[in-house]
């Protein structure tokens, strides 16, 4: 507050706050106004020393870039924000944290397992039907000249073997559907003239993925050989239901998860992983946010709604700068920044660092400013802050001042009319 103290100081003080008494007046009322004075005098002497003591929402900008260096231990990096800058983050993009490729599968899928429902179908080229008691009603001749066997569906039991018909027990686990009907017609070599088998698998509950979370239909999704990627599961379900930017997709097989966001899988084919039987795929939305502060029209935690959000356009989400109280040449963005842009920055910060803290300073009282704020991305969990401007900071003090000379104004008259 060096600015209020030079004003005042060049102004002369009231001489009513000095000299309480003039000729004529009661002595003992004077020197009791004198007093209420004296103390409001050195109210205010001491407020304009400690003006920090004013009611604020956040730190004034003289106070960031003074402890952005603390001696012994460095709190935090101010970075002037401009093209370079802008240059620097942008050539080191985000790296996931975790990523899906170690979680590949290389699992058949699409055979038999036990506990398969299969239906099978016998057909005989003589054109008469296939006498098979077992089958039942199924028998008779089909449209197109063939005996046709429609036999009811068949569970492959926990030895991985069906019964066939005049076949007896086919062992078909571990195969694919042709494999099974060719193990089928070998079974009844002997028993039908050339027998045509077709084996169509109904229900494979050991050859699929749980799909749960953030998707339009949860529930159990059978793996084939065309069907068994990520992005081909997630489709099936019916697609995610928020943006991929804000979806961490989890795989979980044999108590181990790895997790990737899903905007990834959709970017990266190698995060496009092959599942395997009885893994669980779950959709968890994490919403991406930014938080403001201080001297903007709208103080509130704000989603990131589109793929890439702009600092200029987080300004405008936001309604802007309060034009009445905020200083423009002190936008300031704080993020924990990660190592490599502090290194490509020039920063000095501890090897071990997982995050580095720094505060980027952006003017936009400089026209290049708001094309510096365009190419700059707002990340998750940055915070948007934009300090008073000074003469916004004397406006709250003389306020201040104001109602407290009033305040001391009334109780001096009142203690007055009471003596």
């Amino acid at each position: 507050m060096s600015l209020i103290l030079q004003i005042h100081a060049t102004q002369p003080l009231d001489h009513r706050l000095i000299l309480p008494c003039r000729r004529g007046d009661d002595a003992r009322k004077c020197g009791e106004k004198g007093v209420i004075r004296i103390a409001l005098l050195g109210f205010v002497l001491l407020a304009l020393g400690g003006c920090s003591s004013f009611p604020d929402d956040g730190p004034a900008s003289r106070d960031i870039a003074k402890n952005a260096h603390v001696t012994g231990d460095k709190h935090y990096d101010l970075v002037k924000l401009d093209y370079r800058v802008t240059r620097e983050v942008a050539a080191n993009p985000p790296q996931p944290l975790s990523t899906l490729v170690s979680a590949t599968s290389a699992d058949r899928v699409g055979v038999i397992q036990d506990g398969d429902i299969l239906q099978i179908s016998i057909f005989q080229p003589s054109g008469e039907a296939i006498s098979l008691p077992e089958a039942g009603a199924g028998m008779g001749s089909s449209g197109n000249g063939l005996g046709a066997s429609g036999l009811p569906a068949l569970l492959v039991d926990d030895q991985g073997r069906v019964s066939v018909p005049y076949g007896g027990d086919v062992e078909v686990a571990g195969l694919t559907p042709g494999q099974a009907a060719d193990a089928i017609k070998r079974a009844l070599r002997g028993r039908l003239i050339n027998p045509q088998v077709l084996v169509n698998v109904q229900s494979s509950p050991a050859n699929s993925v749980t799909i749960i979370g953030e998707v339009k239909t949860s529930g159990l999704i059978r793996l084939s050989p065309n069907n068994d990627t990520l992005v081909n599961i997630i489709a099936t379900a019916g697609g995610a239901l928020h943006p991929p930017a804000d979806v961490v997709v989890a795989i979980t097989r044999g108590g181990h998860t790895a997790t990737a966001p899903l905007s990834l899988v959709l970017s990266d084919p190698a995060e496009n992983v092959r599942l395997a039987p009885h893994d669980q795929v779950r959709l968890i939305y994490q919403q991406r946010k930014f938080s403001t502060f201080g001297a903007l029209n709208k103080a509130m935690q704000t989603p990131i709604e589109d793929s890439n959000l702009s600092l200029a356009g987080a300004l405008s989400k936001l309604g802007g700068l309060d034009s009445n109280n905020a200083n423009p040449a002190e936008v300031m963005l704080f993020r924990f920044e990660r190592p490599e842009v502090a290194r490509a920055l020039g920063l000095s910060f501890d090897p071990s660092a997982v995050r580095v803290p720094i505060v980027y300073r952006l003017d936009l009282r400089d026209p290049s400013g708001f094309f510096v704020a365009q190419r700059f991305e707002v990340q998750p969990d940055d915070i948007i802050y934009v300090p008073h401007a000074d003469l916004a900071e004397a406006r709250k003090f003389f306020e201040v001042v104001n109602d407290v000379s009033s305040v001391g104004y009334d109780v001096a008259i009142t203690n007055a009319e009471l003596r």
